[in-house]
Parts: structure tokens; sequence; C-alpha cells
């Protein structure tokens, strides 16, 4: 199993603020986003989109603070899932417009959200 870290996902009331702020003191790009339903910015270092900015959604079920997940990128979809069930971790499932990478979603200790991304099959 292959994993590594994929991006980290800032919810804000002021996305452009976070964006300038990146751009100027990390020199980071803002680029494309796929069309999700959810307005943000993606910001892009050495041509790959490690900081998403999320504008906050007020949803007092879903608020995760300040830095809502971290993500990383795997290539064991069906043993993630299989390891979920074991333990008895509740999950969610996603596909990314344009892109159909899989995404699974779920909260480990301290409510801590995370996200694995799965290139298309």
């Amino acid at each position: 199993m292959a994993i590594t870290l994929d991006h980290i996902n800032i919810r804000t009331d002021t996305p452009e603020s976070v964006k300038d702020t990146f751009e100027r003191l990390l020199g980071l790009e803002a680029g494309y986003r796929p069309p999700f339903a959810s307005k943000g910015i993606w910001l892009y270092g050495s041509g790959y989109p490690i900081i998403h900015v999320s504008e906050r959604d007020y949803d007092p079920g879903e608020d995760t603070g300040g830095l809502d997940h971290i993500a990383f990128k795997s290539d064991d979809y069906d043993g993630l899932i299989e390891r979920l069930k074991v333990d008895g971790i509740d999950y969610t499932e996603r596909v990314v417009p344009d892109t159909g990478v899989r995404q699974v979603f779920f909260r480990v200790n301290h409510e801590i959200k995370v996200e694995v991304d799965f290139d298309p099959a």
C-alpha cells in the first residue's frame, strides 16, 4: 500500500484573504478547482494543489474549525474500506467532478476529519 500526503483544507469566512496571504508569503498560485457545489480556491505549489481553501458554511454538524481536514492519496481502496468496517468507523464516499477521483472521508480521534483519495479505476 502506497500513501502520501495530498493536501490540507482550510475553512474560512475570507477565502480571498487567505489566498492572498499564501500567495504573498509562500509563493503559491491559485489554479484549477473542479466544479464542486461549494465555493473555494485551490492553491498550487510546484504544480500541485496543496492547500484547498473552502468558504465556511456554518453547518454546526460539520464545522471542524479552521483546519477542515487533512487528505492523503492511496492505492488501497478495498483495504481501507475493509479496515474502516472492521474498526466500526463510519465513512462517506464521493467522486470529484471532472476527474473521477474517488474520495473516502472519516473521522478519527478528537474528531479529526481525514480524506483519502484514490485515482479512478
